[in-house]
């Protein structure tokens, strides 16, 4: 095995994909034990480290409300709540089926659920370490890590893979769908500023998928808007009375889907923000409170 395929490599590398601050603290913290090769309970520190991020994942993203919401959830026998399968799958996928995922997406989502639910069983053998079970050999303990990284591999591209398979027919549309919104709402916000505004350009800088819930899939599309703000009526601007400037502020459009069917946009219910912040910077300084 050289350097460069070690697990501590590999689990290293996966660090950028992390789910959120804490699962890539988690990794990186199980990659540094895995580097300790002299380490007599390397194995078992690794074991606890991922255990966290399995835990993490179940736990945190995963609520047993939100997993018992989804259209595919169904009591397994002698279980008085949503099993560690079926929070795994919520991690995953949110509410969204696996006929979807298999038909819509081409992602095969049993097989990798049960990858990574051997992989979580496997830890704890090793984090409730005797000293009849520890593994003092290198390479025996790389061969037990190297299966629970390939598991936890497989989790993080599905997930991002999930996600990006989502947003990709929908880009554009997303785009277009934003523009429309802010061309057709009163922006409240700018409203407050001056006498009247008109909008110039709309620029979608970034879309994405924000949440797979129970329920809807979030889509976030943000960018900025740039307006023409005018203070006084227009025979005032032509008595050179009135004023006119031109503004440029951050929106935020989100779109929530169904997860009946989380490309069909035509569903979506759409709710659009823009932060004037910017403008009210310093308004309020000290100084002109005195």
């Amino acid at each position: 095995m050289t350097e460069a395929e070690t697990p501590e490599q590999k689990l290293a590398a996966l660090a950028p994909r992390a789910i959120d601050a804490f699962t890539r603290q988690a990794l990186e913290g199980a990659a540094r034990v895995l580097g300790d090769r002299d380490n007599p309970l390397r194995i078992n520190l690794f074991s606890a480290g991922i255990r966290i991020f399995f835990e993490h994942l179940m736990g945190t993203l995963a609520p047993l409300d939100e997993v018992k919401a989804c259209p595919w959830f169904r009591p397994e026998k002698d279980t008085t709540g949503p099993t560690r399968r079926q929070r795994i799958q919520y991690c995953l996928q949110g509410g969204i089926t696996d006929q979807f995922l298999e038909e819509t997406l081409d992602l095969e989502p049993e097989a990798l659920r049960s990858q990574l639910l051997g992989a979580f069983n496997n830890l704890s053998k090793h984090v409730h370490g005797r000293a009849d079970t520890l593994i003092l050999d290198a390479a025996a303990q790389d061969e037990e890590a190297a299966a629970t990284v390939d598991a936890v591999a497989g989790f993080l591209n599905a997930y991002h893979e999930c996600r990006a398979a989502l947003l990709k027919p929908l880009a554009e549309s997303l785009d277009d769908a934003a523009v429309d919104d802010l061309m057709q709402e009163t922006i409240q916000s700018i409203d407050e500023l001056a006498t009247h505004h008109s909008i110039e350009e709309i620029y979608v800088g970034h879309t994405e998928v924000a949440a797979i819930g129970a329920e809807s899939v979030r889509y976030r599309a943000t960018g900025t808007i740039s307006v023409i703000l005018q203070w006084g009526s227009n025979s005032d601007l032509r008595r050179g009375d009135g004023a006119e400037m031109e503004k440029s502020f951050p929106f935020e459009c989100l779109f929530d889907v169904p997860v009946e069917d989380p490309q069909e946009l035509d569903n979506a219910e759409i709710v659009s923000g823009v932060d004037t912040g910017s403008w009210w910077d310093g308004y309020y300084d000290e100084d002109d409170r005195l």
